[in-house]
């Protein structure tokens, strides 16, 4: 009976294979058997890498703007007025002015700025400093012998005489120079080598900072102190609080010069080309260090004990002229 019974379904299996195969068509010699794997996962998409801003070394939302010519701005600070425009400028000179006040040059390509100034003249120290950069200028004239070392230098820019429009009440902003620039404009070259996560500020002579003061005759003590919420250093600037992501002290002469034209005077000067001692705060480090800057068209290098090139935190660099008489701390 279990003989008959097995028999019964082997012929059964062997019938329902057969309609099986009845029903499909042989594959073709050499084809083998696959398997439909059914439609695969989507692969995440690799997050994009946005470039970094030549002068400021933060991630740009907008690519296009790594491009762009850079915008300069000389801006006088005296101790009762408010510079506007500062935070949002990827580098900032700072001379040591006449009277108490500070000299300014501020450079403006990876962020925009709706209002800056006060626009002050053209000087030596924006011409050696920028020149580098060749932006676009905004400001208000000048000596006649400072206005023709702007032009000996290749430089050139917008004053209120040419386009009063730009600079509504002594300011301006960069959509307004940016209007006024002829087309063509070249992108700077980056300045500094910006750390990334984990990057020492410097290979020797780091230690930990929380508080700089620079004190230069004839000007009130400036004093910069690191916000650890933020990660930024800040100082004032006249009434006007100002922040940066690393500041620069670059110890220097200063000398005098005489202009005739269009009035008399003697202002100090910064002199950019040459070499000497630096101090830079950047994150919650200090470096000691070394500046050296041959010319205009060279940048101006700052190097560690060791030789490397100083890495401060991506963000506004702001770079301070101190005289050789100064007094620069670090606490």
């Amino acid at each position: 009976m279990r003989l008959r019974q097995a028999v019964v379904a082997s012929a059964a299996a062997v019938l329902v294979a057969g309609l099986g195969a009845a029903c499909s068509e042989p594959p073709p010699p050499g084809a083998s058997d696959l398997v439909d794997p059914g439609t695969p996962a989507p692969k995440p998409s690799p997050t994009p890498s946005l470039p970094a801003g030549p002068l400021s070394g933060q991630p740009l939302a907008q690519p296009a703007v790594a491009g762009r010519q850079a915008i300069a701005v000389p801006i006088r600070a005296t101790a009762t007025g408010t510079p506007v425009g500062l935070d949002v400028a990827d580098v900032v000179y700072q001379e040591f002015a006449e009277s108490g006040s500070l000299h300014l040059s501020a450079v403006y390509q990876s962020r925009d700025a709706a209002k800056i100034g006060p626009v002050t003249e053209v000087r030596p120290v924006d011409i050696r400093s920028v020149g580098v950069l060749h932006p676009w200028l905004g400001y208000a004239g000048g000596p006649t012998g400072f206005v023709n070392q702007l032009a000996a230098a290749d430089l050139t820019g917008v004053t209120p005489a040419e386009r009063g429009a730009a600079f509504p009440s002594g300011y301006t902003s960069t959509t307004a120079l940016r209007a006024a620039a002829p087309k063509g404009g070249t992108a700077p070259a980056p300045l500094f080598d910006y750390a990334t996560p984990g990057t020492p500020l410097g290979t020797e002579g780091v230690t930990p900072a929380g508080k700089l003061t620079i004190t230069a005759a004839g000007h009130a003590t400036q004093t910069w102190s690191y916000d650890q919420a933020s990660g930024q250093w800040v100082g004032q600037v006249g009434k006007a609080k100002v922040k940066a992501a690393s500041v620069i002290v670059l110890t220097m002469e200063y000398r005098t010069l005489t202009v005739r034209k269009p009035s008399p005077r003697s202002l100090p000067s910064a002199m950019v080309y040459g070499k000497g001692k630096a101090v830079v705060v950047s994150g919650p480090s200090s470096a000691r260090a070394a500046w050296s800057k041959p010319g205009q068209k060279l940048v101006c290098n700052v190097t560690d004990p060791a030789g490397y090139q100083i890495r401060p935190q991506p963000g506004t660099a702001w770079v301070i002229y101190a005289p050789t008489t100064a007094r620069v701390a670090v606490t």
